[in-house]
């Protein structure tokens, strides 16, 4: 064999044997050009939104959606896609018909939304209003108006603040803000990204704070009702003219429901104090036509999974989740559509790309998640082991990573770290080929309030994505306005593509990612 013939044998051997970089700038290709150039997310996102929202817990629209994300990745072949269950006693609730409106001392129609789990009106009902500031202090507000409130609607809370909107209603978060988050060494000090950051006892928190938090109006409403009171007006300060209905948790057949509570627009709020403030008794005209039902089948997680290639290591599982839940009065597109629909994508790039990850992926669209991570900790306690309790299944050994998208539907900018200093490395590499679209950026602190907090507390490695928040906080989180409009496709495409990226190099590793002591 001649020198010339060596050379072409050798040189074609490792065009056939392409190097660990090569095979992994190749996948990353493929994830690249179906994400970006044959992206679905934003066609994923229009039907969640505009044909299968909103999807309140308990309710038949919430198990139409349920059932149309299962559909759709059994087209798409993902391998295995399936429902568990979550709750047997979680009611359905849904909205028929309602108006509210000031017929005296003028007329104004009253920009409102009922709060969920309410009563129906009796038909169309008129009442005098009074205001009620707290009643943080139950027994000093029935010594107060007992006897009082009989055909009466209620003013509840203070007057909002005004706000001339000079601030932008829609931001990204800037370079300072970045740097600031990086630069943390601990994972529990005030967030620069956002207010809900600490180290937190999942089972304090659900099960104290949490609990007690959507328990704390029930003696109120009940209050309310047997003085005969005919309905609620509260508000929250979302300017312009937003209405913010979320707040009741009385979605159990067991809990106490209250009589009409509507959310009106703090406007609206404004001037019906302000008219009782110059002595003028505003009436109110209002009916409320809602359905209450307990159908135990829709309250439904929806799992999928692409099996792994390897056969040493496709029993292990690299999750990925979104809550599929939402609240009522609008769409649900940015809470939690938006994640939803990204990380269904996430499945379809990796399926349709033809990659093969060594571990298998599973992703996980969670019910029940507004009212305390009840799709996700139900999950957790038959797959993991009961909270209370120190055993663990096996399966907790098998779960390499878990992330989650839940903070609307801005762009990624990078990871909570969760307090876990280990992955910091593996994801600066993972990421890098991506800094030009800046989703590298890495914070050792926490983030808190959504689904991952639950793989945390099991010591699984759960990760939160960084997102900018645009108008979520401002415009669109639990209000009327929550719509496909405030969805940017570009934003929704980066994150669908750049999460693919992620996982599929996490299934690709030679060991799990490590675990917080």
């Amino acid at each position: 064999m001649n020198n010339i013939s060596k050379i072409l044998i050798t040189a074609i051997f490792f065009v056939g044997l392409p190097t660990m970089g090569q095979t992994k700038s190749l996948a990353l290709s493929k994830i690249n050009t179906e994400g970006f150039q044959g992206s679905q997310v934003m066609s994923l996102v229009s039907d969640l939104s505009d044909v299968y929202g909103p999807r309140l817990t308990g309710t038949d629209q919430y198990y139409f959606a349920a059932d149309w994300a299962k559909r759709t990745m059994e087209n798409w072949g993902i391998d295995k896609v399936y429902f568990e269950n979550y709750c047997d006693d979680c009611m359905g609730w849904e909205v028929k018909s309602f108006n509210v409106e000031m017929t005296a001392p003028t007329y104004m129609k009253i920009q409102a939304y009922p709060y969920a789990w309410t009563e129906s009106s009796k038909g169309v009902e008129i009442g005098d209003l009074i205001w009620i500031e707290s009643y943080t202090d139950l027994d000093k507000v029935k010594k107060q108006w007992s006897g009082k409130l009989q055909g009466k609607t209620i003013l509840i809370g203070s007057t909002p603040e005004q706000n001339m909107l000079f601030e932008a209603l829609s931001n990204r978060f800037t370079s300072d803000q970045i740097e600031e988050a990086e630069k943390s060494i601990v994972p529990v000090p005030s967030n620069p990204l956002g207010p809900s950051a600490g180290d937190i006892d999942l089972i304090e928190d659900l099960e104290v704070v949490f609990e007690r938090f959507m328990r704390k109006d029930d003696a109120f409403f009940a209050f309310l009702k047997a003085e005969g009171a005919l309905s609620i007006l509260g508000t929250t300060p979302f300017y312009p003219g937003i209405v913010h209905p979320s707040g009741t948790y009385n979605y159990k057949k067991s809990h106490i429901k209250p009589v009409p509570y509507f959310a009106i627009s703090p406007e609206s709020f404004g001037k019906l104090k302000r008219l009782k403030d110059r002595g003028i008794n505003p009436k109110i005209k209002f009916h409320l036509d809602s359905e209450l039902y307990l159908k135990p089948e829709n309250n439904v997680n929806i799992i999928a999974e692409i099996t792994g290639s390897d056969s040493k290591l496709k029993d292990e599982v690299v999750m990925i989740g979104a809550h599929f839940d939402s609240w009522h009065p609008a769409s649900g597109a940015t809470d939690n559509g938006a994640g939803s629909a990204v990380m269904m994508e996430v499945m379809r790039i990796i399926k349709v790309t033809g990659l093969k990850p060594k571990r298998t992926i599973r992703i996980a669209l969670w019910g029940g998640e507004e009212q305390g991570y009840l799709g996700s900790m139900a999950y957790a306690e038959n797959h993991f082991g009961k909270v209370k309790e120190t055993a663990r299944k096996k399966e907790v050994e098998k779960i390499s990573a878990y992330i989650n998208m839940d903070n609307g539907a801005g762009q990624m900018r990078g990871i909570y770290l969760q307090g876990n200093e280990a992955v910091r490395p593996i994801f600066e590499e993972m990421l890098a080929p991506y800094e030009y679209l800046d989703v590298n950026n890495l914070t050792i602190q926490n983030t808190n309030f959504t689904d991952h907090d639950v793989f945390d507390y099991y010591k699984i490695p759960g990760f939160q994505i960084i997102q900018d928040e645009l108008n979520y906080k401002t415009v669109t989180h639990h209000t009327n306005l929550d719509a496909l409009e405030y969805v940017p496709e570009r934003d929704m495409m980066i994150n669908a593509t750049v999460i693919a990226a992620l996982v599929y190099q996490i299934a690709e590793m030679d060991a799990r990612l490590p675990r917080e002591d």
